[in-house]
């Protein structure tokens, strides 16, 4: 009896050994199927000619194959991570799912190279393109670069490269999103067990950053460094190495010169690093041991970024009194118009379909939504796992729990005051410990219950709702009531005209364009205020269908001589952005074609995307 016990022992273990091996292989080539994928993704890339003309959305240039192989490679890759772990497998196939991941990853980010766009960016990005253009010609950074770190980085690659630096600055944003994805993964693989660590995994190299993943501005780019940081800062703690805390300090300096509100934020996160501590030192919290080693604390950090901060940042205005109005704000003497009223304003006057408002919604805040529930379901199960006296708990756990909850709240006041910036930023912090803890509620659920093929079928479910979302938020597009930001050559051309040309004592109207970002993209920054471009007063865009529900011409509206700027993601935007909703449009395409008959209107350039258009007034004649 025992000898045949132990043959049917020995039978299931090689039927289950069978099996993993057959799931190892089922593996292997689904990740081989994956990099196959990614020939034909980069077949369609180099095959797809560059945007000739403004595009609306970057989704609408390739086809939809393109997109649904993106994703499926993307879900290939993380498939290959969690099988590893919920198959226990030993062999190195989950090291291809991440490589896989990183490669698609690029592609994605390096769109709009591909698609041709001298710069991506039409905002801050234009400016920043500008303050370099000021340090290469001047050696120096202008006294109103208040964050110069990723002007002197794209400086430095353009001698060592030779390209222009507008050609070159999105580059950056490529580099430093990859790079946050692989210090994720140091991250994680440094404080959590190889299980836990695996289980993060696809979470963390996730795209959650959104639209900051394509923008090279400075606080979108310091944010991705912060899980690097937190594995330098943790690594010092564990090693007590010299390499590690000279590491920290340079990074640390460095991210205080990228961005204020990001030093701040780095300080809170220092914060409750120290009150983690804290409570386990004293066993207010028992859990499993941090192990420390290093009698160097948060304090000392917190000391080193608050110095450089006041060094750095007292001296400008643009600063200060960004401080001095939040405060105000926070203080009740002054107020202005939140997010969440501006959205509440923007639902009542047009009452947008319902799936209009679900679709929106998913792009804009999908991500944010899913990982905030998943961390919010693992703190909970902390919570409860204290109360019961059967914590599975560390103080890293704790940190990024308390982290996640403290800019979670955070986001709050940002959504319902004005406090300068919009709540996003908070929420991408938030969005940050969200994944750092989401693995973990699978990894707690996955040991402590019998659920094991519900969990496995829910982390599933998760990640391609994650991976679909994160592909179709990563571009600015009418998904999410976005304009693209692609810059175009005919607009760099015209802007350069319409500065050369034209007469600088006439005000001049813009639609589609803002002149002045663009002459700092040019020219540079230096020598010149923003009011000898464009003043102030004169930034608003033409009137609704130019006035001609009110006069037979435009002329008839101004009692000033003016120009108008017109380009063609101006002309496209309602038609492409609202094609559901033309009563709210203020232009129409008879609109343009009358604008091009009116006789107190003379068009003084055109290059097919931009317009230029001397209007003569005569309402005071």
């Amino acid at each position: 009896m025992s000898g045949a016990g132990d043959s049917g022992g020995l039978s299931r273990r090689s039927a289950a050994d069978a099996l993993s091996k057959l799931a190892g292989a089922d593996t292997r080539w689904a990740v081989t199927a994956g990099f196959g994928i990614v020939v034909v993704l980069a077949y369609v890339l180099f095959s797809t000619p560059p945007a000739p003309a403004f595009e609306m959305s970057i989704y609408d240039a390739y086809p939809w194959y393109f997109w649904a192989l993106a994703i499926l490679a993307l879900l290939i890759g993380h498939y290959a991570v969690l099988e590893h772990v919920f198959r226990e497998r030993t062999d190195g196939t989950w090291r291809l799912g991440v490589l896989l991941i990183l490669v698609v990853e690029a592609l994605l980010l390096l769109l709009p190279y591909f698609r041709g766009y001298p710069v991506f960016g039409r905002g801050d990005v234009l400016t920043h393109v500008g303050q370099i253009q000021t340090i290469m010609a001047t050696g120096v950074a202008g006294q109103e670069d208040i964050y110069p770190n990723v002007h002197f980085l794209v400086v430095s690659f353009s001698y060592a490269s030779d390209v222009e630096a507008m050609h070159l600055i999105n580059a950056i944003s490529v580099v430093v999103s990859l790079f946050s994805v692989v210090a994720s993964f140091a991250l994680v693989a440094s404080v959590y067990d190889r299980t836990r660590a695996l289980l993060t995994l696809p979470f963390v190299t996730l795209l959650i950053g959104g639209t900051a993943h394509v923008n090279p501005s400075p606080y979108p780019q310091s944010v991705l460094l912060v899980p690097f940081v937190l594995y330098l800062f943790f690594m010092e703690q564990q090693t007590r190495s010299t390499a590690v805390r000279v590491a920290l300090v340079v990074v640390v300096a460095a991210m205080v010169i990228y961005h204020p509100l990001t030093t701040l934020f780095l300080l809170f996160v220092l914060l409750v690093y120290g009150i983690a501590r804290a409570l386990h030192d004293r066993e207010l919290l028992v859990g499993e041991s941090a192990d420390w080693r290093s009698a160097v604390g948060a304090a000392p950090v917190a000391h080193l970024a608050v110095g450089m901060f006041a060094a750095w940042y007292l001296d400008f205005s643009q600063v200060t009194k960004k401080i001095q109005a939040v405060v105000q704000t926070f203080v009740g003497s002054e107020s202005g118009t939140s997010t969440l009223d501006s959205y509440s304003s923007t639902v009542s006057e047009t009452s947008p379909a319902l799936l209009d408002v679900i679709r929106i919604g998913l792009v804009k805040y999908g991500v944010s939504g899913i990982l905030l529930t998943l961390a919010g379901l693992y703190t909970l199960w902390v919570v409860v796992s204290v109360l019961r006296r059967r914590p599975d708990l560390d103080a890293y756990r704790t940190t990024f729990i308390g982290g996640f909850g403290l800019f979670a709240g955070v986001t709050v006041p940002f959504l319902v005051m004005d406090l300068v910036v919009g709540f996003g930023r908070p929420l991408m912090l938030a969005r940050i410990f969200a994944a750092l803890l989401a693995g973990s509620l699978f990894y707690a659920v996955y040991r402590a219950t019998g659920w094991k093929r519900a969990v496995r079928v829910g982390a599933y479910l998760v990640l391609v709702a994650l991976v679909v979302v994160s592909t179709f938020g990563l571009y600015y597009s009418p998904y999410a009531i976005q304009s693209n930001h692609q810059v175009t050559n005919a607009e760099l051309d015209g802007a350069e005209w319409t500065l050369a040309y034209r007469d600088s004592s006439n005000p001049t109207t813009q639609y589609g364009i803002n002149l002045r970002r663009f002459r700092d993209a040019i020219y540079g920054t230096a020598g010149y205020s923003k009011d000898e471009v464009i003043p102030a007063s004169t930034t608003e865009g033409p009137p609704a269908h130019f006035n001609y529900t009110e006069h037979d011409t435009l002329g008839a509206s101004y009692d000033t001589d003016r120009y108008m700027l017109i380009t063609r993601g101006g002309r496209i935007f309602y038609e492409e952005m609202y094609p559901d909703y033309r009563e709210f449009w203020r232009f129409e395409a008879e609109d343009y074609a009358r604008l091009e008959r009116d006789g107190t209107v003379s068009h003084v350039y055109a290059n097919g995307g931009y317009d230029t258009y001397l209007v003569n007034a005569t309402r005071g004649g």
